[in-house]
């Protein structure tokens, strides 16, 4: 049983509601006899800073977006064996792609109960070794990396799916196609990438399904490498990513590769700057070192 909890929200995830349902949840953790401390984000590296005063907590609960959890996680003071706290997610963001992995409830009365009395999981834990960026999600160098890019740069206030779409649709026109070296647990395996993605988890947002066979706890990245150099390559992508999801099945194309890694190394092949994207937002420029860290740190679960 869980006794004394932390919750830290964006308050303007959701125009709101992210707020709203983290006063619900701790009204009910409070009913369910908890100690709880809510705490609200005002600028960007705030809820690093509240994960990392998180200590003597047994669980700190992130509200908002995947966004909101990857800046709590990158705080939260991780330390197996002296029982550091565990992380969990009340969502209320745009895409909440570690809330629909997890199968979260909805219910304020049923995340409470989750966060008092459910079990966690061990859960492999991403790090980008130049930044020391942990994530739990993916990363990605390559065409949604550009994409979330731009958008993070004129974006303000709360974020919604549509902006997503109307950014790709406006971007895909002028986009420059990368040539990214790709290594897998030291071994090159391209080096004419045009899009790579890393990640632990099948689902990627919305309806799309690029790494069918990702898994948290598998101890291993599934690597999606693209060698197709056209826009036309890209659309396609996306395109056989949401019939993934539709009816199952794995995102296959030609110009498309999946292994499996634990180090994976990415470089520019001819020195242009090559955006890269962690847990959906922006995670500066290769070269990345992508390691990961398995069983590192546990998640509050259903």
């Amino acid at each position: 049983m869980r006794e004394r909890v932390k919750i830290i929200v964006n308050p303007v995830s959701g125009k709101g509601e992210a707020l709203r349902r983290a006063e619900e949840v701790a009204k009910a953790l409070r009913t369910l006899g908890c100690d709880v401390d809510l705490q609200q984000t005002r600028q960007e590296g705030d809820a690093r800073r509240l994960a990392g005063e998180a200590r003597g907590f047994s669980a700190v609960a992130a509200t908002g977006g995947d966004g909101t959890v990857n800046e709590v996680l990158n705080g939260l003071w991780i330390d197996r064996a002296a029982g550091s706290p565990s992380l969990a997610m009340i969502p209320s963001g745009t895409a909440n792609v570690l809330a629909k992995e997890l199968r979260l409830p909805r219910s304020a009365d049923e995340l409470a109960r989750m966060l008092r009395d459910g079990k966690e999981a061990a859960w492999d834990l991403g790090v980008e070794r130049g930044s020391g960026r942990r994530f739990l999600l993916f990363a990605s160098a390559g065409y949604d990396a550009h994409v979330v890019h731009i958008f993070h740069a004129v974006r303000t206030g709360p974020i919604r799916m549509w902006q997503y779409i109307y950014w790709g649709l406006k971007s895909i026109l002028k986009y420059d196609v990368p040539k990214i070296t790709v290594e897998l647990d030291g071994k090159k395996v391209a080096d004419d990438a045009a899009w790579v993605l890393v990640s632990q988890v099948a689902c990627y947002g919305g309806p799309l399904v690029f790494t069918a066979d990702a898994r948290p706890g598998r101890g291993t990245f599934e690597v999606m490498v693209q060698r197709g150099r056209g826009r036309w390559n890209v659309v396609k992508m996306f395109w056989s990513a949401a019939m993934a999801w539709l009816f199952g099945g794995k995102c296959t194309r030609g110009d498309v590769s999946f292994h499996a890694a634990k180090g994976i190394r990415l470089t520019s092949s001819d020195g242009r700057p090559v955006p890269l994207q962690i847990d959906g937002d922006p995670g500066g420029h290769l070269p990345a070192d992508l390691e990961i860290v398995p069983g590192a740190i546990r998640v509050a679960i259903p």
